[in-house]
């Protein structure tokens, strides 16, 4: 069974192009519904009700229907373990950065079906953004080897960047906002959100600022990501434009000015 199954699996979720993409699609669509799952409950937390201070990082006030409802997701990414087990070689799947963001955000709501205790411990769920937009950018490529036209593939270009800054924004507002509930005053999502677009857009206001220093070190390791980040993002589009002046040159320019350098040459 495992030299037939596994194959079959293989031939369906990877070669065949159709089911590949609606794979991907539906991957994308689970990882914006949890980042949604994560503002409702957000929205739906009440900090008083825990007593420690520093507890409120680590736990967090998640009823029972929003526990159930975010579990439920996590039920459809059995297809990253298949995924897994039928590329090959377990260790290649399991370093790569995002699977272990995947199994972050899964393990831990699977550990909770199973000892209940642990369904009001803080998981950051938001992270998942950052898997929303490897997906699309999948989906993207695959578009574009399929389409093969140059102004989609600098129309990808742009939209991989604007997803990356709506990653950068996303995350730093819940971090934000999940840490400062530790602080005296806590900040709602709209102010985290206030801070992180002044922030990243360098005005720098000061009426609204994190006020205690785990919060104020997310900061620091978000602006030095977005200064990683953005310039790579931002390359990628000069070499577009680069080469995309280079065929210009060499397909359209260098006939037309041989052509002009031999006026007797038919």
């Amino acid at each position: 069974w495992t030299y037939i199954f596994f194959p079959l699996l293989k031939l369906f979720f990877i070669k065949n192009q159709r089911s590949s993409l609606r794979i991907r699609i539906f991957n994308f669509c689970l990882k914006l519904l949890t980042c949604v799952l994560y503002i409702i409950r957000v929205m739906t937390d009440n900090p008083a009700q825990l007593r420690h201070t520093w507890e409120l990082i680590f736990w967090v006030d998640r009823k029972v229907p929003a526990w159930a409802i975010q579990v439920s997701p996590k039920k459809s990414k059995h297809f990253t373990l298949l995924h897994v087990f039928f590329q090959g070689n377990i260790w290649e799947q399991i370093f790569p950065v995002f699977f272990l963001l995947e199994m972050l955000n899964t393990v831990p709501f699977i550990i909770t079906i199973f000892w209940p205790p642990l369904r009001n411990l803080f998981i950051p769920v938001f992270l998942n953004c950052w898997l929303a937009k490897c997906a699309l950018e999948s989906m993207i490529n695959d578009l574009h080897r399929a389409i093969q036209r140059t102004h989609s593939a600098m129309f990808n270009q742009v939209l991989i960047l604007i997803c990356t800054l709506l990653c950068l924004v996303f995350t730093g507002t819940c971090g934000i906002q999940h840490l400062e509930r530790a602080g005296k005053k806590s900040l709602s999502l709209f102010n985290a959100l206030y801070f992180c677009i002044v922030t990243f857009s360098t005005v720098g206001f000061s009426d609204v600022t994190p006020q205690i220093w785990p919060s104020q070190l997310l900061v620091v390791v978000m602006i030095c990501v977005a200064l990683v980040v953005l310039p790579l993002q931002v390359r990628g589009i000069k070499h577009f434009f680069t080469f995309i002046k280079t065929m210009i040159i060499k397909h359209y320019l260098n006939p037309l000015a041989f052509i002009f350098s031999n006026p007797n040459k038919k």
